[in-house]
């Protein structure tokens, strides 16, 4: 399974809408790439940071497809119309970033 995460930087003079992002945004992605491979969408929304400060990131979006192919299939049909929504939502660029699930459970967690 492919992963593909946007995230959004909390730059100076940056703004974020999260109910748009959550509520309109995310639906429209999913109905424009559902048909070229894409299984699921996940949100993380920053909150803060660990001192209680602003967020250092808006929100992480991961897009998950089956494979390289889907997503680069899907990103030459619908990248433009799909980043062209974002003044919508924000005035961020996101980074994009490419990952792998790593799950390996470890047997030292709970024991002292």
């Amino acid at each position: 399974m492919l992963r593909v995460s946007a995230i959004y930087p909390n730059q100076p003079g940056s703004h974020f809408d999260c109910d748009d992002y959550v509520d309109r945004h995310t639906g429209f992605a999913r109905e424009l790439l559902s048909p070229y491979g894409l299984r699921d969408i996940r949100i993380t929304l920053g909150t803060a940071a660990l001192d209680g400060t602003p967020p250092p990131y808006w929100a992480l979006s991961e897009l998950l497809f089956e494979d390289r192919d889907s997503f680069d299939r899907a990103m030459d049909i619908c990248g433009a119309t799909l980043m062209g929504d974002a003044p919508h939502y924000t005035n961020v660029d996101p980074v994009l970033q490419v990952s792998s699930l790593i799950d390996k459970p470890s047997d030292k967690i709970g024991q002292p």
